[in-house]
């Protein structure tokens, strides 16, 4: 591992630990100014669907030169948003603030995976790198979870949402100041690659190229398994008499195990080889994990169920990841373009997983739902991925991108 590949990964934890420090206090905040439940989720439902609508315009907006730019104008307006949630205590300003913020970080996220995978070393391990890379994600997301529940206790919702405004600007920061323009981008051209990848309307055909479907299917099953088991453990946690105290160290380990495995799958990955059969037995083995949690109706079989979900999660989420790096050929479909398309398929995941748990738990109820949900899930998966074999790739002509200088 290069000091440079770790370098450019460490933003990433002040980035997500922001996103989950937000996430953490908005419903509480929302539910202390009288706002019903049912308008709680409508309106925190916005941000993720911006962030969805945000992710192919702004892969396709990308360029190397100016990828820095776009994402510290980005990070600065969700700097902006966190710190005006404060004042946020209409439901339409709300509305409006989240939106903004939802969208900005969409973008961010997406501009920031296109510009790490480019500036990675041409010599680097590619399995390490994107093992350091998803580990930090993990870190940011648990370590803001923490820091926002302390801060919220002790200080309040305006001092998170204030803390969760610097993380932003911190991260912008580093861009500007201890990130230089990595010499891996310095001769690449700015072109956006093959003309039918290039605009809005004919982009979304991207997603039918075999290597790029596979990445996207997974990412979309993967958060779909995840979302069915971390939003309906609580109230399965509840009704076989878990404390919430104990249902919070659960999720809260989890998280933590989430972000220690992530480096060292990359470890994993590297020696097994073959990133898509990985994918496909590690979803298996993680939908099998979630429909043993009615089985367990204490804590420490609980735990255990879920620590062993975290790890299987951690191999598969590291070997998609690695596949979106090393199977998806930028000379056809431009890194920028495969950054939003890679997230908008999780986010699409996290849209879908818990709609579809909460259809499925109200027929058979929430024991229910972790025997069936993930069942359903995976079956689907394998028609979906062994379809994928079936899809022609796109008769479009190999437009090469040049890597190299012009010649003087």
């Amino acid at each position: 591992m290069k000091a440079s590949t770790l370098k450019l990964s460490l933003p990433v934890i002040a980035l997500t630990a922001q996103q989950s420090a937000v996430s953490l206090a908005i419903p509480p905040f929302l539910q202390d100014l009288g706002f019903p439940v049912v308008a709680i989720g409508s309106l925190i439902s916005l941000g993720p669907f911006l962030a969805l609508a945000a992710r192919i315009p702004t892969g396709l907006a990308y360029r190397a030169a100016r990828a820095r730019l776009l994402i510290v104008l980005a990070l600065l307006i969700v700097s902006l948003c966190d710190f005006l949630y404060t004042f946020a205590a209409h439901p339409v300003i709300f509305a409006l603030v989240h939106s903004v913020n939802g969208f900005a970080l969409g973008a961010a996220t997406t501009l920031y995976l296109a510009f790490f995978m480019e500036a990675l070393p041409q010599d680097e391990n590619r399995h390490h790198a994107m093992g350091i890379y998803m580990g930090c994600l993990a870190v940011g997301h648990s370590s803001g979870s923490f820091l926002a529940g302390a801060i919220a206790d002790r200080f309040g919702y305006p001092a998170t949402f204030q803390t969760a405004a610097f993380l932003a600007l911190l991260c912008a920061a580093v861009l500007v100041i201890f990130l230089r323009r990595p010499d891996s981008l310095e001769h690449q051209e700015n072109r956006p690659g093959p003309p039918a990848f290039t605009s809005l309307r004919n982009s979304l055909r991207a997603v039918a190229e075999p290597e790029m479907a596979s990445v996207v299917v997974v990412a979309l099953f993967l958060n779909v398994l995840h979302q069915m088991g971390s939003v309906f453990l609580p109230l399965y946690g509840l009704a076989v008499g878990l404390t919430l105290t104990q249902i919070g160290i659960i999720k809260g380990l989890y998280a933590l195990c989430n972000s220690i495995a992530r480096p060292l799958s990359g470890f994993v990955v590297n020696r097994m080889g073959s990133q898509k059969r990985l994918c496909q037995i590690g979803l298996t083995i993680q939908a099998v994990f979630l429909m043993l949690v009615p089985l367990c109706s204490d804590f420490g079989p609980l735990l255990t169920v879920f620590l062993l979900l975290a790890l299987m999660r951690a191999v598969v989420v590291v070997s998609n990841a690695i596949s979106l790096v090393q199977d998806v050929d930028q000379t056809r479909l431009p890194r920028g373009l495969t950054s939003g398309i890679f997230n908008a398929a999780g986010d699409l995941g996290n849209i879908l997983g818990p709609s579809a748990g909460g259809l499925i738990g109200a027929v058979v109820g929430v024991a229910g739902l972790f025997v069936f949900g993930p069942l359903s899930a995976v079956l689907l998966f394998m028609i979906v991925f062994q379809g994928i074999r079936l899809l022609p790739r796109s008769p479009v002509p190999d437009v090469k991108i040049n890597l190299k200088p012009p010649a003087n």
